[in-house]
């Protein structure tokens, strides 16, 4: 089940519905569906549904930032791997957040639950299943704001967390303060702080590009070979003695072959040359 039709009834189930059915099925507590876009709530909902299938200790249900979100679809996209579920997970839509994006893969994922589970009450403990997770379950509010790659550095550069020479005193004269130093002093603290702040977001901008760039290269390599694939099925195809008597083999086979767009195009001119004359004779 790779797909559900426009029409599914799967598309006309609602957020709350979704809610309803992932609150109850897991023993949480979501109260909007981006909440969900972790991935960690699908990973378990997939366990719950196929105990054992998916490597649920190695989901973070406590993650904040994006490589620990696609961490998370990694392992769901490897329990699809290994059930033979023909779905591809749109990664970079969906660790946005975006309500839209992630009603839709929940409708989905709610459907496979449906059609697979045939309305039948699971025995699962989903605490207990959380708390073998990599993080020990859900701490704190779920859905809760992620925090940026730096976050801890720049935490401690505005708290005034700054090497200790910015209240440096004279150690030989404990009592009197040497030149300038009274004044310069608190100077720093604020200054590192503001750089360090700055630094902070840079490097999180880096990282959230760097993320979006790999996503965007997994997915047209994951088209390059779906296309190939089906290309050399084609000439598999063409290679079979049954079928290298019929006509339009032999033009696949010089579409195929061509080095170049020029030399298919003129294969494909040359073809329909051919085909023109056999009509007219006829």
């Amino acid at each position: 089940m790779s797909a559900i039709g426009i029409m599914d009834g799967a598309y006309f189930v609602g957020r709350n519905e979704l809610l309803q059915w992932i609150n109850s099925t897991l023993g949480l507590n979501l109260s909007k569906i981006e909440q969900t876009a972790s991935g960690a709530v699908a990973c378990q909902l997939l366990d719950a549904l196929h105990p054992g299938c998916v490597a649920l200790a190695k989901v973070d249900f406590n993650a904040k930032n994006d490589y620990e979100y696609i961490n998370n679809y990694k392992i769901l996209q490897a329990a699809f791997s290994k059930l033979g579920i023909d779905k591809h997970i749109e990664v970079n839509k969906l660790i946005r957040a975006r309500p839209l994006d992630n009603i839709e893969f929940m409708q989905w994922l709610k459907s496979y639950f449906d059609s697979h589970s045939n309305g039948q009450n699971l025995n699962y403990d989903a605490a207990a299943r959380r708390a073998a997770s990599k993080t020990g379950g859900v701490k704190g509010a779920s859905g809760k704001a992620r925090i940026p790659l730096s976050s801890a550095t720049t935490t401690a550069s505005v708290n005034g967390a700054i090497p200790a020479r910015s209240t440096s005193i004279s150690k030989k004269n404990p009592g009197t303060r040497q030149f300038g130093q009274a004044v310069a002093a608190p100077a720093a603290p604020v200054s590192s702080g503001l750089q360090d702040t700055a630094m902070a977001a840079q490097v999180q901008e880096a990282a959230e590009q760097v993320t979006e760039l790999k996503l965007k290269v997994d997915n047209v390599e994951r088209e390059r070979d779906f296309y190939f694939d089906k290309l050399r099925d084609i000439e598999i195809l063409c290679q079979m003695p049954l079928l290298q008597s019929i006509p339009v083999v032999k033009v696949f086979e010089r579409i195929l072959y061509a080095a170049d767009e020029k030399e298919a195009k003129e294969a494909m001119e040359q073809v329909l040359e051919e085909y023109n004359q056999q009509s007219t004779t006829a």
